[in-house]
C-alpha cells in the first residue's frame, strides 16, 4: 500500500514538473509567431473582403462597436456567394499549418532532451534538426487518424440503420451519444499514441526513426496505460481549460479602440495555451517513457 501510495506521489510529482517546465517565454512566443502565419495567409483574404464590404457603409462606426445581427446574417450571405476564395485561403492555411507543425514539434524535443530553456536560436536549430522526423511521426499520424475516421463512418453507419428501425426518438439519441463517446475514446487513444510518438525522442537521444517510435509509442500504452492516458488528458483539459477563458473573454471584448489591443492580447494568448498544452503533454509522456526505455536518463531539472 505505501509502496502504491509513494508511485502514485511520484506520478503525481513527475506531471506536475512537466507542466510546470513546459512554461519556456522563448518556445510559446516562437510558436506564436510562427503560427500568426498560417493565421494571417486566412485573416487577409478575409479582412479584404469584409472591408471591401463595410468600409463603405455610413454604419461601420456602429458595427464596429456593437454587433448587429442583420450585419451579420447580409455579411455570411455575402461570403456563401463567393465561397471559393475563403476555402482557397483555409485550405492555405491549413496546408502552411501541417507543414510549420513539425518544426513547431522539433523546438519541443529539442528543448525537452536538452532538460533546459533553450535559447531562441538553439530551438530555432532543434525545429530544423528534427523537421524530417517529426515531419514523418505527422505522416504516420495522419495513417492513425484515417482509422478514427474510419471507425466515426462505420459507427454513423450503424446508427442510421438503427434509427430507421428505431421506434422512439429517445433510443435514436442514444445510439448519437454512443457514437459519440466511442469515437472520443477512439481518438483519445490514438491522439495519445502520436503523442507518446513524439516524446519518445525526448526520452530517447540515440532514437532516429519515425517507424520505431512509432513501435514505442503503441507499447507505451500499452505498458503504461493508466499513466499515459491519465497524463494526457489532464494536461489536455488543463490547456483547453485556459484556452476557453481567453476565448470566452476575447468574445466579450469589442474590437474597437483600446478593445482592438486587448482582443489581439486574448486571441494569442488561446494560441500559447495550446503550444503549452502541446509542449506539457510531450514533456509529461516523455517521462512515462523513459520508465520502460531502458538506460534512458531521468528527467533534468529545468532552470
Amino acid at each position: 500500500m505505501m509502496a502504491n501510495n509513494m508511485s502514485r506521489s511520484a506520478g503525481l510529482g513527475a506531471l506536475l514538473s512537466a507542466m510546470v517546465a513546459a512554461v519556456q517565454w522563448r518556445l510559446l512566443l516562437l510558436w506564436m509567431l510562427i503560427m500568426l502565419i498560417p493565421a494571417t495567409v486566412v485573416a487577409l483574404p478575409l479582412w479584404k473582403m469584409l472591408g471591401g464590404m463595410m468600409d463603405t457603409s455610413v454604419h461601420s462606426a456602429e458595427w464596429a462597436q456593437h454587433f448587429n445581427d442583420l450585419m451579420f446574417s447580409d455579411v455570411i450571405m455575402s461570403l456563401s456567394e463567393h465561397p471559393q476564395w475563403l476555402t482557397a485561403a483555409t485550405l492555405l492555411g491549413l496546408l502552411f499549418t501541417l507543414l510549420l507543425s513539425p518544426f513547431l514539434d522539433g523546438m519541443i524535443v529539442g528543448s525537452g532532451r536538452a532538460g533546459r530553456r533553450l535559447s531562441f536560436g538553439a530551438l530555432l536549430q532543434n525545429g530544423l534538426i528534427e523537421y524530417g522526423r517529426m515531419f514523418r511521426v505527422m505522416l504516420w499520424s495522419v495513417l492513425l487518424y484515417g482509422i478514427v475516421a474510419a471507425v466515426f463512418g462505420a459507427a454513423s453507419h450503424m446508427t442510421e440503420k438503427h434509427a430507421e428501425t428505431a421506434v422512439l426518438e429517445s433510443q435514436v439519441d442514444a445510439y448519437h451519444s454512443i457514437v459519440h463517446w466511442v469515437l472520443l475514446i477512439v481518438f483519445v487513444l490514438v491522439q495519445s499514441i502520436v503523442e507518446s510518438t513524439r516524446s519518445a525522442f525526448i526520452a530517447d537521444t540515440s532514437l532516429r526513426s519515425a517507424t520505431r517510435a512509432l513501435g514505442r509509442g503503441f507499447r507505451q500504452l500499452f505498458k503504461r496505460p493508466l499513466r499515459t492516458l491519465l497524463f494526457y488528458i489532464v494536461v489536455t483539459l488543463v490547456g483547453l481549460l485556459m484556452a476557453s477563458v481567453f476565448a470566452v473573454a476575447r468574445i466579450h471584448v469589442t474590437a474597437f479602440g483600446m478593445g482592438f489591443l486587448i482582443a489581439l492580447v486574448l486571441s494569442q494568448l488561446i494560441v500559447v495555451a495550446i503550444g503549452w498544452m502541446r509542449t506539457a503533454r510531450l514533456f509529461a509522456l516523455a517521462g512515462v517513457a523513459r520508465s520502460i526505455v531502458p538506460g534512458s536518463r531521468p528527467q533534468a531539472e529545468y532552470r
